[in-house]
């Protein structure tokens, strides 16, 4: 990622900042599509997340982490989309069985995706930062504000559960 033109969107330059924007469209889309099942609401946390972005960009201290700075408010319009919509009941359609290689692994991908969904939300936000993202220990610290210590045990205690919601034989496939 360009530091100038970083340095320039948060200087005020609206082009700038459209222009970051668009070379980060498609990581935003994925990672909303980890926390919100809906597209309606990825496009609607996507949108808010952007619009945050552009109204404090000016509070970005440090423009190489940028990446890390944009993901920190994703997140978080993501649990305060949820929290807003946490009783009504979710409309996930499963996927049809597939058949081929390929769609095979896309078939186990989304298990595992639903067993993350099903762990506790601690471990689910780790895992999907680690394994999704790929976000380092150290970039989830700055991101989470919790110690590396405790993000390795999340890491940990979280794999143990999709292992025992997956099935032990699953899991070592």
């Amino acid at each position: 990622m360009d530091e100038r033109q970083i340095k320039r969107a948060i200087a005020g330059d609206r082009k700038a900042f459209a222009a970051i924007m668009q070379t980060q469209a498609s990581y935003l889309v994925k990672m909303a599509q980890l926390y919100v099942a809906r597209d309606a609401d990825v496009q609607e946390v996507i949108s808010e997340t952007t619009l945050t972005a552009f109204t404090s960009i000016h509070t970005l201290k440090k423009p190489a982490y940028f990446r890390t700075w944009l993901t920190k408010i994703l997140i978080r319009t993501c649990y305060q989309r949820y929290a807003q919509h946490q009783h009504e009941a979710p409309d996930v359609p499963l996927p049809d069985v597939p058949s081929g290689d390929s769609e095979l692994r896309a078939e186990m991908r989304m298990d595992i995706l639903n067993g993350i969904r099903q762990l506790n939300e601690r471990y689910q936000q780790t895992l999907l930062m680690y394994y999704y993202n790929g976000l380092s220990i150290h970039e989830i610290h700055l991101l989470t504000s919790l110690s590396e210590n405790t993000i390795k045990t999340h890491l940990r205690r979280g794999k143990a559960q999709l292992k025992e919601w997956l099935g032990g034989d699953y899991y070592e496939n």
